[in-house]
């Protein structure tokens, strides 16, 4: 008796779908049995397993990436700290020297009398770094030989990474804060008039320019304390209290004069007029710190010059000794004499002697141009000794320490302004 349907009367084999019946027959034909609850047990089983090992190695992927981010990230730290630490630590031994002035010359007063020869006159804050770099690299060199050796000894040197400095003085640069009153306002107007002169390439050498007036009035203007502007007459040059408000035109830009002292160069950029052209020009050339005269011995030979062309003898001279040099040459008598004085330094430097022992001798050095260059140049180079003597000295109290250290890949610098007088930082920077 075939197997019925009761309710239709329809064999079972015709109850189900066409595809589901040729799906049967198929796997009969290839020897297998129609899927069971067995086989579906096993299929759920298997995607729930491929689906935990995509899931498990998403996980594994991210850990791992995680991981390796977590540890470069930990060893540039590392090595950033350790490359400050080179660079703060140069900055300190630099400063440790230049502080121990007197027991360096005692040291060497002590080997010039046992040696019969004279006592030389060293500047710490220009050779400090010498011994900085002795301690970061294990030897000191001099004119490119070897004068000691420190390698292996477990108090030089570094294992890892590298450090060193530079150092001079600030008293090599005009002083922008000096302008208490107008005396001393005249005083710093009449360098940096000169010194905007030459970096601004202002042609008419002797005549008044008023925009580098204007600028120089400007800058002195930002740091005094009165609110009143200052002016100045163009045939004297004298400056004079001027009736005017100081700032009218900063307004427009939201800003207003300081009046008050310069915190940094920097802020020399705020001035009206200043550009920055010019102030890439002028940048190692100001100052705002505690400096009294300049010191020629590490002053730039720009602002050599400008003192040179603000002290002629003879004023009438200028055009030719500053600008436009003499008809049958084209050297400036100036540019020469600066040369001329660049080498004299680089000279001394290398025999631990400062270029002039006191201002007097800087003063008279003029007088024997006449010996290395030829006589209209030296004639017309001739400086008012007096006014020169009042403008520079030969020694500074601002040192200026820029070190370096290095870790790897990381190198980390650090610029620092030591008060030789009180030892304090006056200013600190990181980059």
């Amino acid at each position: 008796m075939n197997q019925q349907n009761h309710s239709s009367g329809l064999p079972l084999g015709a109850r189900m779908p066409k595809w589901h019946a040729a799906w049967a027959a198929a796997r009969r034909a290839v020897g297998e049995s129609a899927a069971g609850p067995s086989d579906r047990q096993r299929g759920v089983a298997l995607l729930l397993a491929i689906s935990a090992i995509a899931i498990l190695t998403i996980f594994s992927l991210e850990f791992t990436y995680a991981s390796r981010v977590s540890v470069r990230t930990a060893t540039y730290v590392e090595a950033e700290i350790e490359a400050h630490l080179h660079a703060r630590a140069a900055v300190e031994l630099a400063a440790m020297v230049i502080g121990s002035t007197d027991i360096i010359e005692s040291i060497i007063a002590k080997y010039a009398t046992m040696m019969g020869g004279r006592r030389p006159s060293i500047n710490t804050a220009n050779y400090a770094c010498e011994f900085v770099n002795a301690f970061c690299h294990g030897e000191m060199t001099l004119m490119g030989m070897q004068l000691v050796s420190l390698e292996g000894h477990p108090a030089v040197g570094l294992k890892r990474g590298t450090c060193g400095c530079t150092s001079s003085d600030d008293d090599g640069r005009v002083n922008i804060n000096r302008v208490g009153d107008l005396n001393q306002k005249q005083a710093v107007f009449d360098t940096l008039y000169k010194l905007l002169e030459r970096n601004a390439g202002v042609t008419q050498i002797g005549e008044l320019d008023k925009n580098m007036a204007q600028l120089a009035l400007n800058i002195i203007d930002w740091a005094d304390k009165d609110q009143t502007k200052t002016d100045i007459d163009p045939a004297s040059r004298k400056l004079t209290e001027g009736a005017g408000a100081e700032g009218g035109s900063y307004a427009r830009g939201g800003l207003k004069v300081k009046d008050a002292p310069y915190d940094t160069t920097e802020e020399v950029r705020l001035v009206e007029g200043m550009t920055d052209q010019l102030w890439c020009k002028l940048k190692d050339q100001l100052t705002v710190y505690n400096t009294d005269k300049l010191n020629v011995n590490t002053a730039s030979i720009e602002v050599i010059k400008a003192l040179i062309c603000k002290n002629l003898a003879n004023p009438a001279n200028e055009a030719v000794a500053c600008a436009r040099g003499f008809a049958q040459n084209q050297f400036v008598p100036v540019n020469v004499a600066g040369q001329y004085i660049e080498v004299c330094r680089a000279l001394k430097k290398m025999v631990f002697s400062p270029p002039f022992a006191n201002a007097g001798r800087f003063a008279q050095f003029f007088d024997k141009l006449g010996t290395v260059l030829p006589a209209d140049y030296a004639q017309v180079l001739q400086v008012n000794q007096q006014k020169m003597l009042d403008d520079v000295g030969t020694s500074g109290k601002i040192v200026r320490i820029q070190a370096f250290g290095t870790s790897g890949k990381v190198q980390k610098r650090i610029t620092a302004l030591l008060d030789t007088t009180s030892q304090r930082y006056v200013y600190w920077r990181e980059d």
